[in-house]
């Protein structure tokens, strides 16, 4: 099966994990993509050129690298990809992951054998070193189970996913907004009725030593969030009661210290392997 892998990169991405990254899906899968679309968002630093150049000169008719000419956030670049992806099946890299060896393979699998959309899998988070803490994020696996969490919840774990490129351009893409690029298409495919799997198995290693939670925390955060609720809302994927429990449930959590959300991450929200 032919298939695409898109990775945006930009400015602040360490050089290292990069390489590690790019190592992951290039030399150590069982399974070799037939292209890398890379998608800088704006200009990057020499030591960040030089390892795109690296895997550019090593697998010359597989890694295509376009440059914008400006940082333009994550959803643009993802469309601009997105629209530069040859095959119908694209799968998803960030730029400071791993994925295990046999990922794709066991995602092509999936795709041969059903009528799935999207296919997500579990991951497991590290800060530094792989495996350091051993904290996974376990999904639902069944349509029907990931719709349910869809309403308070991502549902898909973004940097495992491999969709169907002709209904993700069909739902409208990734929205421009700087939070929830993600989430957002996910229930724009939902509802043009595409068809939703994740995979209880681990397939990739996620960073999350990156500032994450910061990332997640504060009022201008909760505002996307809400954005994001009242479209729920309108379009009656949630009740009154759903919407008013779930926006009080998030504003909480994004106005509370990081470090007590991340014991309520640990605790509630992940499992210890």
């Amino acid at each position: 099966m032919k298939f695409s892998v898109l990775m945006p990169v930009y400015i602040k991405e360490v050089p290292g994990y990069l390489a590690q990254s790019l190592e992951s899906i290039l030399e150590k899968q069982s399974v070799l993509p037939t292209e890398v679309i890379i998608v800088e968002d704006g200009p990057v630093t020499t030591d960040i050129r030089n390892v795109l150049d690296h895997y550019c000169n090593l697998f010359p008719n597989m890694v295509f690298c376009y440059q914008l000419e400006k940082n333009m956030g994550m959803g643009y670049a993802m469309n601009f990809g997105l629209n530069k992806c040859k095959y119908d099946w694209v799968f998803r890299m960030d730029s400071d992951d791993v994925s295990r060896p046999d990922r794709f393979e066991k995602q092509i699998q999936i795709i041969e054998q059903n009528k799935f959309d999207v296919i997500g899998s579990s991951i497991s988070e590290f800060n530094k070193n792989l495996g350091d803490i051993n904290q996974l994020r376990i999904l639902p696996e069944n349509h029907e189970d990931i719709i349910n969490m869809m309403k308070y919840r991502n549902p898909i774990n973004h940097m495992t996913v491999a969709f169907n490129k002709k209904s993700a351009l069909l739902a409208g893409g990734y929205w421009s907004k700087r939070f929830f690029e993600d989430y957002n298409l996910w229930y724009e495919m939902f509802k043009i009725n595409a068809v939703f799997y994740n995979i209880k198995e681990v397939l990739v290693d996620a960073r999350i030593g990156n500032n994450m939670l910061n990332r997640r925390s504060g009022y201008k955060y909760f505002l996307y969030e809400l954005e994001l609720l009242k479209k729920f809302r309108r379009d009656n994927f949630l009740n009154n009661i759903q919407f008013f429990s779930f926006l009080l449930m998030k504003l909480v959590a994004r106005l509370l210290p990081v470090f007590i959300l991340q014991k309520i991450y640990k605790s509630f929200l992940r499992n210890i392997n």
